[in-house]
């Protein structure tokens, strides 16, 4: 019986090792690279603020057309005949048949980004404030341009902004409350007490988020991913330039054989320096893949568990927040605000947060308390937030969940659609209508429901270019370009859900197998 030599097994183990490592990494760099890139621009969603890009660069599903793509997220009537209309494409105004549009955004911040408006409210002294993604603003009828309202303290992104009475502004930003009082509308903060029972548990998903983006430990933890990134992006590009060197080194070694001796001589001084290079090139190729094996690991699998499949059992554990954390902070409402609104009815402010709806007193004296027999809102967010025009008693809560008629005194639900008891959407938190705005302002109209990807409920007049050609922020198409979406068309709906899971697999599996061959190549050379 023939014997076999475990040398040549070995040997075989490595090679089988290397070419996983080449030919995945090869084919997959330029998306890895994809991934690095829009990563980094992720995690500095502010200083890319000002930056855009087309919509006709992206597939069809991401032009703007029938009043989609959130540009219409509600409205405020200026007077009789005019309303004010604001989403994603900043602020306008119109008359009551949508026929008329003038640019409304002087004042805010250049960029897409920073016209992000969530909501308007008027003072009883007839002044208009606005929320936008970063700031809030205050409008100047003299100058005709809005003018920016600074909150003292605060670095984080505005979620909304409310009136309780004529003269009571509250602005919510991702995790505190700030107040300001007519004449002098000085912003104060109202910290939010821990509410009874609270548990400071945090799901594994926001665990896993934060430690993808290096958001769990502030700035430097963002820098840091940041500085993974780039040594990913160098490993890829080392990856391909040693692939072309290789074959241009054995291009020119065949061409020196055939060529003349003053020829030959030439080509081997290219060819030598050419090793150079690839001898530095694999050196550092090495060195980083070693030295940071466990942080790009850390990277590629937590990513990959962020979009389905994996992303479904990680929203449903919870654990406790990693210490020393952002997440471990003494606020209960860290990074969870998403909507105010006062409840005139209630007397009670009610708080929409990524946990559920709360209801808070006018003064923020005590703790705010779950409401129970709430809406469910996607994760996505709250995107319509309104008292419903045919009943006072009910709110009007919209997200990609649906929209929900809403007695916050009952706690009874009706689906504004259907007329029946709501259905949450199971899997991908995606219903059959995606709202994103609602307004009840046009002239001689029922209510009219935005939606993220369909044409309005009720017939609307054509979209003015100004609002088609909107374009889409560099942020929002990074995003875009790092969860896998505007693959679709080319990949079809599964394959695009699961790309990030897939590409994570795939990217562990070329970490893995390069250190695999590194440490085997240093076992050998120990031995020797």
């Amino acid at each position: 019986m023939k014997k076999t030599n475990p040398q040549t097994g070995k040997k075989k183990g490595k090679a089988r090792w290397r070419s996983t490592h080449k030919w995945i990494g090869l084919v997959f760099s330029v998306f890895i690279i994809v991934f690095c890139f829009s990563g980094i621009i992720l995690n500095h969603r502010r200083l890319f603020s000002s930056c855009e890009v087309s919509r006709w660069w992206m597939p069809s599903n991401y032009h703007i057309k029938d009043w989609n793509q959130s540009v219409i997220k509600g409205t405020l009537p200026a007077d009789s005949n005019r309303i004010i209309a604001y989403g994603q494409a900043g602020i306008w105004l119109t008359d009551c048949d949508f026929g008329n549009w003038h640019d409304l955004n002087k004042g805010l911040d250049k960029g897409i980004d920073n016209r992000k408006i969530t909501n308007i409210v008027r003072t009883g002294d007839g002044t208009l404030w606005c929320s936008a993604l970063y700031d809030i603003y205050r409008y100047d009828k003299t100058n005709e341009c809005w003018d920016k309202v600074t909150l003292p303290g605060n670095n984080e992104r505005v979620s909304d902004i409310a009136l309780r009475g004529n003269d009571t502004i509250v602005v919510a930003t991702h995790s505190e409350i700030y107040e300001a009082i007519a004449p002098s509308y000085n912003f104060a903060l109202r910290r939010l007490k821990t509410p009874y029972g609270h548990s400071n548990k945090v799901t594994l998903f926001k665990t896993f988020w934060m430690l993808h983006s290096g958001d769990m430990f502030g700035l430097a933890g963002r820098l840091f991913v940041d500085f993974i990134a780039v040594a990913i992006i160098f490993l890829c590009i080392s990856c391909i330039v040693f692939f072309m060197l290789t074959n241009s080194v054995k291009h020119l070694s065949k061409r020196a054989k055939n060529s003349s001796a003053e020829k030959a001589e030439r080509l081997k001084k290219t060819i030598k320096t050419y090793a150079g290079w690839m001898r530095w090139n694999m050196k550092w190729h090495n060195k980083l893949g070693v030295w940071l094996i466990v942080f790009t690991l850390i990277l590629s699998v937590t990513g990959m568990c962020l979009r389905p499949p994996l992303m479904i059992p990680l929203v449903m554990t919870e654990i406790s927040p990693i210490p020393g954390s952002a997440l471990s902070g003494k606020n209960a409402f860290y990074d969870k605000m998403r909507g105010i609104r006062w409840d005139a009815n209630l007397q009670k402010w009610i708080l929409g947060t990524s946990e559920g709806f709360y209801i808070a007193d006018k003064d923020f004296s005590s703790a705010p308390e779950k409401m129970n027999g709430a809406p469910k809102v996607s994760p996505m967010g709250i995107n319509v937030f309104c008292k419903n025009p045919d009943n006072d008693n009910e709110w009007l809560i919209g997200s990609f969940n649906g929209l929900t008629r809403w007695n916050p005194a009952t706690a009874e639900q009706t689906d504004w659609f259907t007329g029946k008891a709501p259905v949450v959407p199971k899997g991908i938190p995606i219903a059959s209508h995606a709202v994103t705005g609602f307004t009840a302002d046009m002239k001689g109209k029922t209510p009219v429901v935005f939606e993220y990807s369909a044409a309005p409920n009720v017939k609307m007049p054509e979209m003015p270019d100004v609002l088609k050609n909107q374009p889409m922020s560099l942020w929002n198409f990074a995003l875009e370009l790092h969860v896998g979406r505007c693959y679709e068309p080319f990949l079809g709906s599964v394959l695009s859900v699961l790309f990030v899971f897939i590409s994570g697999l795939l990217l562990t599996l070329v970490l893995v197998s390069g250190y695999i061959i590194r440490i085997k190549t240093k076992k050998k050379s120990l031995n020797y």
